[in-house]
């Protein structure tokens, strides 16, 4: 932390029997140390089961060599109920760089709530990076509007004031589609085969324009569709050779909300219920 330094001067002075004094500005300068931090991602924003990538940019900018350089990330770790969630897990793949010059696998010490990165010595006019990863835990805020913010501090030998900087990334509003099809496991020739579409939204933003096609072969008949179990007219799907398309060209447009987001409020774990939507297709083989 830089410090501020201030002073001020008194010049004396007389004219004939007097004495006088007068004092000058006050002048200001920073001292700054020659240890700074800064951390840095490739991406600005998350989603759940990302594995972002962190950069810590570690200088000395003095003229003398820093001993045992340490620099702790708290991985975000925030407090919930009687106790903390750590959105990030560090994932062993650290890479320390002093200069440009790759010096290898860095491996830091720490827990749950934080990893410390140590760097012997860091030479005099020096850059450092360390490059790294991690996973976002189960506790991670993943609804839209939540952040993360994470906070690195470092010191060493001999200095008196630590650096730090913190990162905040915010979780991206998305939908998470997807699509399980089932269908009747033994069907007799000439009798009824039913075909069923799950789709779930895991994403905290809403999917909309949901559009099904499938190719059927062979091609059922007079079949019957149904949304969440009510029959649709025919009017709000086509069927054309044996390809379904849902809704159809003038039917009514399909959408998902987004999940249901919601924080266990004894382990911290963030808890996703995803919407649901069932399209069920009946016909004759």
């Amino acid at each position: 932390m830089a410090q501020i330094i201030t002073n001020q001067a008194s010049l004396q002075y007389q004219y004939g029997d007097t004495n006088a004094t007068v004092l000058s500005n006050i002048a200001t300068a920073v001292l700054e140390q020659p240890l700074s931090v800064e951390k840095t991602s490739l991406r600005d924003e998350y989603r759940a089961g990302d594995t972002p990538t962190f950069v810590l940019r570690i200088v000395n900018s003095g003229n003398a060599a820093l001993n045992n350089v340490t620099v702790r990330d708290d991985l975000g770790t925030f407090p919930v109920g009687g106790g903390s969630v750590t959105p990030y897990a560090f994932l062993p793949n650290a890479i320390l760089f002093i200069d440009g010059v790759n010096n290898g696998p860095l491996t830091p010490t720490g827990g749950e709530d934080g990893i410390v990165f140590t760097i012997p010595t860091l030479p005099a006019d020096t850059t450092a990076l360390i490059v790294y990863e991690v996973a976002l835990t189960e506790g991670a805020p993943v609804a839209a509007g939540d952040s993360i913010t994470n906070t690195v501090t470092a010191t060493a030998d001999g200095l008196t004031d630590s650096a730090q900087d913190s990162f905040t990334a915010v979780a991206a509003e998305y939908a998470d589609v997807t699509i399980t099809k089932t269908m009747t496991p033994s069907v007799v020739d000439g009798g009824r085969i039913v075909y069923t579409f799950d789709i779930e939204n895991r994403g905290n933003a809403e999917a909309e324009n949901i559009v099904l096609r499938d190719a059927f072969d062979p091609a059922p008949e007079a079949i019957t569709v149904a949304v969440n179990g009510t029959v649709l007219p025919a009017t709000e799907y086509s069927y054309v050779g044996g390809v379904l398309t849902v809704p159809g060209a003038f039917g009514t447009p399909l959408s998902l909300p987004a999940a249901q987001i919601t924080r266990d409020p004894t382990t911290g774990d963030v808890i996703i219920t995803p919407s649901a939507l069932r399209i069920t297709v009946t016909g004759t083989l």
